[in-house]
């Protein structure tokens, strides 16, 4: 069985366990997790099964990713709103808002969109790394992706808070994207937030992957990184201890997963 897809089971049954025993759950929300486990769990045995490339290392983990993500969101509460007020704290004292609402137009936009941006960037570092890694492997990749995204995905029934463009009295700046991003967390987000921040601690995962690719596809992935986690947390889709501790994740996941 590949590395992810073993990551993956022990992750679905994680949810199951903790979707039986969370108190507060509703019995809806309770099945629908279960089931949804049972789901990811078997598209991860998929994966160990099938020799075809495309299958086992392109379609079937970033499936995996996603039906992981919305169980999490299944296991959602309400606000706990002590640990709300210490990251809305946080964020007042590092002046988040502030260094938001003075930026140019410009600089918005391109946050905005390199927010949006961590979906497609995700396969194409794949890509990447296959072409340009000095021993390219997929499994490993998707390994570091999918434990990073499972440890920020799986704190979620600890620590439930709204995100913080729930909390502010309005947008942090004026941004002709914004509003496709916000449509898009509409149709596909949980709603709620995940700390660790899933989309800073993805971003960097992939820097790490491509540290070693040549300086240009190095350089253009730190930037990424830089860049998606700006625009999780200025553009207030996170709080800021949320990406660091995205960061954090991704960090320790790929010196355990990749470094040899």
């Amino acid at each position: 069985m590949p590395a992810w897809a073993a990551a993956s089971v022990a992750y679905f049954i994680y949810i199951a366990v903790v979707a039986a025993a969370l108190r507060g759950l509703t019995p809806v929300a309770r099945t629908q997790a279960m089931v949804g486990a049972a789901s990811g769990a078997l598209l991860a045995v998929l994966g160990s099964w099938t020799t075809d490339f495309w299958l086992r290392l392109v379609v079937l983990p970033p499936m995996t990713l996603l039906v992981a993500y919305w169980c999490s969101g299944l296991l959602w509460v309400g606000p706990m709103k002590r640990i709300e007020g210490f990251f809305v704290r946080s964020d007042l004292r590092l002046r988040v808002p502030q260094a938001a609402a003075r930026l140019p137009r410009a600089a918005s936009e391109l946050l905005e969109l390199a927010y949006a941006g961590i979906y497609p960037l995700i396969p194409v570092a794949l890509v990447l790394h296959l072409l340009h890694a000095s021993e390219p492997d997929a499994d490993r990749f998707w390994t570091v992706i999918l434990v990073t995204d499972f440890i920020c995905f799986g704190m979620l029934p600890w620590v439930q808070t709204r995100p913080p463009r729930a909390l502010d009295a309005g947008p942090p700046w004026r941004s002709t994207l914004r509003h496709f991003n916000l449509r898009l967390l509409g149709e596909t987000s949980i709603g709620v937030n995940t700390v660790p921040s899933g989309h800073a601690a993805e971003a960097l995962a992939v820097a790490l992957l491509l540290t070693g690719a040549p300086w240009p596809v190095a350089a253009s992935m730190w930037l990424a990184a830089l860049a998606v986690s700006a625009g999780a947390v200025l553009g207030r889709y996170h709080f800021a201890l949320d990406a660091a501790a995205g960061w954090a994740v991704a960090l320790a996941v790929w010196t355990l997963v990749a470094v040899r």
